[in-house]
């Protein structure tokens, strides 16, 4: 029996916090809960325990303000490779990527790569305070 069951959130530190929320709401249409006097928003993602469908859990993907200077140079060009060059990177999934897409493409906001997988299709943006994002649809199965 392992400890850990699950991913309780994620938090992504901002000296400006109200800033990236926003940026987050009107782009990706996340709503978040919070204030500025707070220095924090937040917002949960609930799913059903497999194991015990009476169990509820939540996710959080908050945005605190920063206490220390938070340097995160873009790199120029983008790296080949999405993955390995930034302290971490929030996976957040979609039900239709190609609309995402094309909704941030409207507004925009650079669409660094796109990549399909036998698993699933993803792309790669940039958040208002130049963190890299990675937006995940996850492949239906289908039943043999």
């Amino acid at each position: 029996m392992g400890f850990i069951d699950g991913v309780g959130g994620a938090f992504v530190f901002s000296h400006d916090p109200k800033r990236l929320a926003n940026w987050y709401a009107d782009n990706l249409g996340l709503a978040f809960e919070g204030s500025d006097s707070a220095g924090a928003y937040y917002l949960t993602f609930w799913s059903l325990d497999p194991d015990d469908p009476t169990r509820r859990l939540d996710t959080h993907f908050s945005i605190i303000r920063a206490q220390t200077p938070m340097n995160r140079p873009v790199p120029q060009p983008e790296p080949e490779s999405m993955y390995g060059d930034q302290p971490f990177m929030v996976n957040l999934r979609t039900r239709d990527l190609d609309a995402l897409v094309a909704n941030l493409e409207s507004r925009g906001v650079a669409i660094l790569k796109r990549e399909n997988e036998p698993y699933g299709k993803f792309a790669w943006i940039r958040d208002a305070d130049g963190n890299r994002v990675e937006l995940y649809q996850p492949l239906q199965a289908v039943p043999s």
